[in-house]
């Protein structure tokens, strides 16, 4: 299995395949860059950065790349320090300086979720289950996912809520990916709550 077999879901063309292609994860593929946030169009940079510092195909899949700050810091050229021989990587590879720390990142940490990472919202201290949802409630809460119907916003009581395409603006849109991102900060008003199938229905219309 790899990424690219995103690319077989019906209605998932190249725009959505770029913008979500980094946060799947899929440790067993063939290739452990599509268990990293490395994306796609990264991997062949990526895989020069390895073979510059002589990492074998062993080392990769083992997990050995913790240690790729000093494997860097010994290579030969460069100025003095890590700094220095990221800044004469960069140029080999002809790549931005943010852009090699961030596939380094990476490199160290296969299979992160960058979930993890994100900002928590304020939750209401008064809403901390389904049975505290009422209609018209507003509340803050983070996007956790986009899908091509919407976008499943986590509003703190265990259970993430549905904010429908057609309730995510005021507009017409055809992509929800338009409106909002993962990690995205958004106030919902809840529109119904079925507690028996644990689904929240939420919307983004002023």
């Amino acid at each position: 299995m790899d990424r690219n077999q995103l690319k077989k879901v019906s209605r998932l063309g190249d725009k959505i395949f770029e913008q979500c292609a980094g946060f799947l994860r899929i440790p067993d593929a063939d290739n452990f860059l599509d268990n990293t946030a490395v994306h796609p169009e990264s991997y062949e940079v990526t895989q020069r950065l390895l073979d510059s510092l002589n990492y074998t195909e062993g080392e990769i899949t083992g997990g050995g790349l913790k240690g790729i700050d000093e494997r860097i810091e010994e290579s030969t050229g460069g100025g003095k320090g890590l700094n220095g021989k990221l800044e004469m990587l960069a140029g080999d590879l002809s790549i931005g300086m943010p852009t090699l720390k961030d596939i380094i990142a990476e490199l160290k940490r296969p299979g992160r979720d960058p979930r993890e990472e994100m900002p928590k919202p304020l939750f209401r201290s008064d809403v901390i289950s389904m049975e505290d949802l009422k209609p018209d409630m507003v509340l803050t809460g983070t996007v956790r996912n986009v899908v091509d119907f919407g976008a499943f916003v986590d509003i703190g009581v265990k259970q993430d809520g549905l904010v429908h395409i057609s309730q995510m603006s005021d507009k017409f849109i055809k992509n929800p990916m338009d409106v909002v991102s993962v990690g995205d900060e958004v106030k919902v008003r809840i529109l119904d709550v079925d507690k028996e199938r644990k689904r929240i229905s939420l919307s983004m219309k002023k």
